[in-house]
């Protein structure tokens, strides 16, 4: 393994979390907030196991076991705000995908109503009537009918 030096080691260590298990992953490859929070929480556990350990003061033969919990510690702090900010922009992106589908269904019932009303109205008042009320509409509000069908029902010929 290659050492990184200088800036490389920094961004690695900013935007990689090392899990549990020996794994690692990147902040960029966390796809949902729900996940961000299970690593979150496992980042919170591994933090309290560190430093009951420092605190107490674990029996060991190795005299570099400090200075590497102390590291590890260190890392995992500078990793939660991190991930707490992926989490945040997840979470709104996953609200704004929400709003926009239920924007969308609203929409597509309110449209599903106008064209039901065009069409009961087109039966009861008949085409000249309906093609009367439709040239006057487009006279009032020319910009919405630009490039539309001059058809009243919305329908194709």
């Amino acid at each position: 393994m290659s050492h990184l030096t200088g800036t490389a080691a920094l961004a690695r260590c900013v935007s990689t979390i090392l899990r549990r298990d020996g794994s690692e992953i990147q902040l960029d490859a966390i796809q949902s907030s729900a996940e961000g929070q299970a690593i979150l929480a496992e980042i919170d556990e591994a933090i309290l196991a560190i430093e009951g350990q420092v605190a107490f003061g674990r029996e060991t033969d190795d005299p570099s076991w400090r200075t590497r919990a102390e590291i590890a510690l260190k890392r995992k702090r500078r990793s939660r705000p991190l991930l707490q900010e992926r989490i945040g922009a997840l979470r709104r992106a996953e609200r704004a995908a929400a709003l926009g589908a239920s924007q969308a269904q609203v929409s597509s019932k309110v449209d599903a109503k106008r064209h039901a009303f065009v069409q009961a109205a087109y039966e009861l008042l008949g085409h000249e009537a309906c093609t009367e009320v439709w040239a006057r509409a487009q006279e009032k509000q020319p910009a919405l009918f630009a490039g539309s069908s001059t058809d009243p029902t919305g329908d194709a010929a």
